[in-house]
């Protein structure tokens, strides 16, 4: 008896989990592979948002989802965040171009998929 009770607690602080962890977990399992055609709308409104391929897109959405300025600010001003640039449409995105995304009311996060 003491043993399955031993494994019980064992197994309840593993599965734990921190809000961001939660927040992560969630977030990875909403993300999807999008053709351009299905998210040049959202280009259109503004809405579209590049993230550099070095970052991870996930961390990224939850920190914005967190209103964690500490770590977005550095992103964005080296322009690993930014709005989708019209010259980064026109070199890189056909109807076909896939993208990695995650949507982060009001914004699709996208990082062209490699």
């Amino acid at each position: 008896m003491t043993k399955d009770k031993d494994i019980q607690q064992k197994s309840d602080s593993f599965t734990q989990l921190t809000p961001r962890e939660e927040l992560v977990a969630k977030l990875n399992g909403e993300t999807a592979i999008v053709a351009w055609k299905e998210i040049e709308r959202f280009f259109a409104k503004g809405n579209l948002l590049l993230i550099d391929q070095d970052v991870d897109l996930i961390n990224v959405a939850a920190d914005l989802s967190l209103d964690n300025a500490e770590e977005i600010k550095p992103l964005i001003d080296s322009e690993k965040i930014q709005r989708m640039p019209m010259e980064f449409v026109k070199a890189n995105c056909k109807p076909e171009t896939e993208f990695w995304t995650v949507v982060v009311a009001p914004y699709i996060l996208s990082q062209l998929k490699k």
